[in-house]
């Protein structure tokens, strides 16, 4: 039933999607109790209707599993037509769109509240007005014109346990089917996804009522569900969302297991060739979310990107800080750093924490730069700062690798550093929102700070040439909002006591685009840091 040949129902497969042995068990037998976290996308998830006619596209839907449906606008385009043209299939752990006929599949990541990366079609924006709900869509495709669109939501399902359960992806682990027909007679066979062309591979249900099933050779089948007997777990399929009890309409059971594995069971006779069948596949949901809310699971916050957490002002452009980096920002992330200023050294960030199909091993965050003599793997704390850092480094000679650990207070002051080498270790004291002492572990070396009463409105902090703190690539971590809050104010002085020698005040002077710092004593002003912000 589920090969290639037989790729007729795959509703029958969803019935034992949630069968603890709900048509084999006997009669004291009890219903499992679901226990499943909520998808890791469900908040945003929805289907979203154009209501522009002339417009290329049909509805956007946002599952809660992370994958994407765009169905765009045909000359013939009616529900039942996409029985014949939903095609379309994602071997895990894919993230490219799929497209058939007028159907683009893929994977998709949250850029802000109301902004997502369709990956292989491109960026829509969500708008709602006021209270009305989303009323209002972007579309910026990959290739073509941005266009404005007016939308309305689906309707959605009961938010009840077993519809809660149920709306999210699956994979298939293993079918067994068994029946007559004509040309094979009885067969019986168990068997996996990998074991034959045609077979189906995943499942995903909505709450906005779509139910796909993908196969192994790149075709999908997408049908409309909903519940005929929920107590019973008996769902009711339709290939064009027409229900009238026709030949375009079936049943299917489903029951979850202890282990939270669907299960989907069908039946089928035709009574006038006597031939028939029975599936039953278990299915393991895909891309689960992982932190349930137990000790030692760590949720990065998605409600703000970490620029829009950290820099409530303008953002850089450019900064000489020890070195001259320009930065480029996109849709509140830090995506580049031209350090040098110039394009021969180019430094990339990817945000692999949005990535619904991201391993817990994977690191956050990455970047590197675009020779790849270094990379820097990060993994981010539950305020979304980072707090391990792996390094790695390669030049002629091997390169070499080292660890860091950060730690912050609770309100998001960094308070610890250990860089990872050469006795950079550092401890730093705040006082009322300001940054009042960095002291460097092990050296006897220790700088403190005071502060003018100019607010630092524009979250400027400048680790190497005023905190003191050698971070090398490291300070890239604060531009892009990942290594802790600023100071409030703006510093006016500084002095260091190292190896039981006082040395002189250090004072600076603020302007638009530099500091400026004089030793105690002197007279003249010199240039310590340049700086300039974005249009």
């Amino acid at each position: 039933m589920w090969k290639k040949y037989c790729k007729i129902s795959f509703l029958v497969l969803l019935t034992v999607l949630v069968v603890p042995c709900f048509f084999s068990c006997s009669d004291d037998s009890e219903d499992v109790v679901v226990n499943m976290n909520p998808p890791q996308y469900e908040s945003v998830s929805g289907k979203y209707e154009i209501t522009d006619s002339s417009s290329p596209y049909v509805s956007v839907e946002l599952g809660a599993s992370g994958d994407y449906i765009v169905i765009k606008r045909s000359s013939s385009n009616t529900a039942s037509s996409l029985k014949k043209e939903n095609l379309f299939f994602r071997k895990s752990p894919a993230s490219r769109a799929v497209t058939y006929g007028n159907v683009v599949y893929g994977t998709y990541t949250p850029i802000d509240n109301e902004s997502f990366n369709l990956e292989g079609f491109g960026v829509i924006q969500l708008k709602s007005d006021g209270g009305q709900g989303i009323t209002d869509i972007t579309i910026k495709p990959d290739s073509g014109n941005e266009m404005n669109l007016t939308v309305k939501k689906a309707e959605t399902m009961g938010d009840d346990e077993l519809t809660n359960a149920l709306c999210r992806t699956w994979k298939v682990l293993k079918i067994h089917e068994k029946g007559y027909d004509s040309y094979d007679g009885e067969y019986d066979d168990t068997y996996t996804p990998n074991d034959y062309d045609g077979v189906i591979s995943e499942v995903m249900f909505s709450k906005s009522g779509t139910f796909l099933s993908f196969y192994n050779d790149n075709e999908i089948e997408a049908h409309f569900w909903k519940w005929e007997n929920q107590g019973e777990h008996q769902i009711r399929y339709s290939w064009d969302n027409v229900w009238n009890n026709d030949d375009e309409e079936g049943n299917f059971t489903v029951n979850f297991s202890s282990d939270n594995k669907l299960t989907i069971y069908e039946y089928y006779r035709d009574y006038e060739t006597d031939e028939w069948y029975e599936s039953t596949v278990e299915l393991v949901e895909k891309n689960p979310s992982e932190s349930n809310g137990e000790e030692g699971d760590i949720t990065v916050p998605t409600d703000k990107t970490p620029v829009e957490r950290v820099f409530t002002g303008k953002l850089v452009d450019e900064v000489d800080d020890h070195g001259l980096d320009k930065f480029i920002y996109e849709n509140g992330f830090l995506t580049q750093v031209l350090s040098g200023g110039s394009d021969e050294y180019r430094i990339t960030f990817e945000y692999n924490y949005l990535n619904p199909n991201k391993s817990a091993s994977d690191p956050d965050v990455r970047y590197a730069d675009g020779s790849v003599s270094y990379v820097y793997d990060v993994w981010l704390n539950e305020l979304g700062f980072a707090e391990r850092i792996d390094s790695k480094h390669y030049d002629d000679y091997g390169g070499f690798d080292f660890q860091s650990t950060c730690e912050y207070d609770e309100e998001g002051h960094l308070v610890y550093m250990n860089e990872g080498r050469e006795e950079r270790e550092y401890s730093l004291t705040w006082t009322d929102g300001d940054l009042v002492c960095v002291d460097r572990l092990n050296r006897n070396h220790t700088t403190n700070f005071t502060y003018s009463e100019m607010s630092n409105d524009n979250n400027l902090m400048f680790f190497y040439d005023i905190y003191d703190m050698d971070l090398e690539e490291l300070k890239y971590l604060y531009w892009a909002g990942l290594l802790g809050v600023s100071p409030k104010h703006l510093v006016a002085s500084s002095y260091i006591h190292s190896d039981g020698y006082d040395h002189p005040y250090e004072e600076y002077k603020w302007e638009a685009d530099k500091v400026l710092s004089k030793d105690d004593g002197e007279s003249d002003w010199t240039e310590e840091i340049l700086f300039s912000f974005a249009e």
